[in-house]
């Protein structure tokens, strides 16, 4: 069980390492991927069942689902902050944030590309398939979705609080749960981490539209 706490924790304490310590968005990087990364590699040699199928997971409906809720969510993202924007953070703020992250200069292309098309992939592959599976044979698929949604959306709330001034900071949160859910439940209707996978790429991709076109 000390284990699995572990393994559910350790991306939140990652993420408050590298934003709250050292107040660097490549550190950050740097910790929360390197677990995101290397310990599902340390558990896929130590036990065959967290293994992926490649033809189990990638196949039509599982792209079809993942296609339609990722434009879902994209439009979702970009239409509330391009109604909202103004009621809910501060943009001179929020650049000199970001510029005390680090999230700037020359490798700003490459970390946009990252949390892009990298995040989703790690970040699905940790909660919705080997936390998932490290979960759903004790618990159930129910709890399996609601316990990995909240330890993946826990870690969201360290850079909402730096972002959004109280509520909104735990308001923003919230659609953080809620795709999670969805995620989880792909993840066991479908038998398949795809869908999710789309799907997060896409909302990651409405993120970084906001970004791009109201924060640089």
């Amino acid at each position: 069980m000390m284990k699995l706490s572990v393994l559910l924790i350790g991306p939140t304490i990652m993420i408050f390492l590298g934003l709250i310590i050292f107040k660097s968005v490549p550190i950050t990087f740097i910790l929360f991927y390197g677990w995101l990364l290397f310990v599902p590699i340390l558990l896929y040699f130590r036990n065959k069942s967290i293994r992926w199928n490649r033809k189990k997971h990638l196949n039509l409906k599982s792209f079809t689902v993942g296609l339609i809720s990722g434009v879902i969510s994209l439009v979702a993202i970009y239409g509330a902050v391009a109604l909202l924007h103004n009621l809910v953070f501060d943009l001179g703020e929020l650049k000199q944030i970001l510029v005390e992250w680090n999230f700037t200069g020359s490798i700003l292309f490459w970390l946009i590309i990252f949390l892009i098309f990298i995040n989703p992939v790690l970040e699905e592959l940790y909660w919705r398939d080997v936390m998932y599976k490290r979960l759903i044979d004790r618990v159930g698929a129910a709890q399996t979705i609601m316990i990995t949604s909240f330890f993946y959306s826990l870690y969201h709330l360290v850079p909402l609080f730096s972002i959004f001034a109280f509520p909104f900071n735990f308001i923003a949160v919230i659609p953080v749960f809620i795709a999670g859910l969805m995620w989880g439940y792909f993840r066991y209707k479908l038998n398949s981490i795809s869908a999710s996978i789309i799907s997060h790429i896409l909302a990651d991709l409405g993120i970084m539209l906001v970004y791009l076109n109201y924060i640089l």
